[in-house]
């Protein structure tokens, strides 16, 4: 069901816009409900940018396999981001969105750069950073934790997303033919982490400590994008 619909958040983008979810009412205090709505500004960029990315991904693949695949990732990523829509309805305006917002674009337009391969190593890592933000964010003892509309949400996209990480991870390194990925990963999550700094103080209000999460975020996983 969609309540409404809006352009584009963040890209100018081709096809139809994205349709807004409807979301039940919240039940957060107003600071943590201002924290939250800082925060999904931000994701719901990367969502939209997400499926750009994947949409292009898909429409490049000669393996018409990985070419659903990735064509699936991308619809799924239309649709968390109609899911963080309807959130930020249900939230005050984001006052600091135009700061991390100018931040996230520079971020994803770079995230594209050089060989499909490079690409999709940038993807999973971005992807496996996100499932830590949801991770964090989302624990029981901390305000979204505690509040079931916004953690059914945010649980949704975070099953959806680590997904994604298994695919794009997948065929990144069997296509690597070799490579070694690790300095792309872990320059993608860096610079990840250095547009999450700008959202130090949302996050404190949301419970998480800042400085560990981006500590987390800038290292890689072991093997993330290693056979």
């Amino acid at each position: 069901m969609t309540a409404a619909v809006r352009p584009h958040r963040c890209f100018r983008a081709t096809g139809h816009p994205v349709p807004i979810a409807a979301v039940e009412p919240l039940r957060l205090a107003d600071p943590a409900a201002q924290a939250l709505a800082e925060l999904i500004a931000v994701l719901g960029c990367g969502e939209e940018a997400a499926a750009i990315a994947f949409t292009g991904l898909a429409a490049s693949d000669s393996d018409p396999a990985a070419a659903r695949a990735l064509q699936g990732i991308a619809d799924e990523e239309r649709h968390h981001d109609a899911l963080l829509a309807g959130l930020a309805l249900r939230l005050p305006t984001a006052s600091d969105a135009p700061k991390w917002l100018r931040a996230a674009r520079r971020f994803h337009a770079e995230v594209g750069r050089g060989s499909m391969v490079d690409h999709l190593a940038r993807v999973a890592a971005i992807d496996a950073a996100v499932c830590t933000v949801l991770a964090r964010v989302t624990a029981r003892q901390r305000p979204v934790g505690a509040d079931p509309v916004a953690r059914g949400i945010f649980g949704r996209i975070h099953r959806d997303e680590a997904r994604h990480v298994r695919v794009s991870r997948r065929l990144a390194i069997d296509r690597a033919n070799g490579r070694v990925l690790a300095d792309i990963a872990i320059a993608a999550r860096r610079s990840l982490a250095d547009v999450l700094a700008l959202g130090g103080g949302a996050f404190e209000t949301l419970g998480v400590d800042p400085d560990a999460l981006l500590r987390d975020i800038r290292a890689l996983p072991p093997r993330l994008v290693c056979a």
